[in-house]
């Protein structure tokens, strides 16, 4: 290996390093926040309520100022970025829907990162088109909390049925 090469490699190994360790040095500074159990709970509260009401200046006003709302990972266009996005989201997403319930499970956190399932039964027209339009949507959203109790980033992971259905014995603990 000519000694020009290896000299290249060896800088972009310590470029490499350097950004490593600005990576975790920037990630170690935002997740210092350690979210309860009790933070979480009342956090999804507040979404759930916000949903059942279909308020989405409400459900808005759970996320930072540049929040991060992901209806599909990975998927931009399903992607909400800032609160504007965010109640834009949740107007439009919960106009069509009805007789919205929801119910929550017990939270799991980590640092500043809770993992919460939600069982949520209404009626959309748009999801379910045929009969009654109802809906069971199963859902756990993974949330990024900030130090102030709002949520900076949310994954949702989703799964829809047709039909009300009731959680099964032991959901949500």
């Amino acid at each position: 290996m000519s000694s020009s090469r290896a000299g290249a490699i060896a800088l972009l190994v310590v470029v490499g390093a350097a950004a490593v360790g600005v990576v975790a040095s920037s990630s170690a500074s935002t997740s210092t926040y350690t979210v309860t159990p009790k933070v979480a709970s009342a956090w999804m509260r507040g979404y759930i309520k916000a949903w059942e009401t279909r308020d989405a200046d409400a459900a808005a006003a759970l996320f930072t100022a540049n929040g991060i709302y992901q209806d599909t990972p990975g998927d931009p266009a399903s992607t909400f970025k800032g609160r504007e996005a965010i109640r834009k989201y949740w107007s439009d997403i919960t106009r069509p829907q009805s007789e919205i319930h929801g119910l929550q499970g017990k939270p799991i956190v980590q640092g500043n990162k809770a993992s919460i399932e939600i069982w949520v039964r209404f009626k959309d027209p748009e999801f379910n088109p045929k009969g009654d339009h109802a809906i069971t949507l199963l859902e756990t959203n993974i949330l990024t909390f900030s130090s102030n109790g709002l949520v900076a980033k949310n994954v949702e992971y989703y799964h829809i049925l047709n039909g009300l259905h009731a959680p099964p014995p032991g959901w949500g603990t």
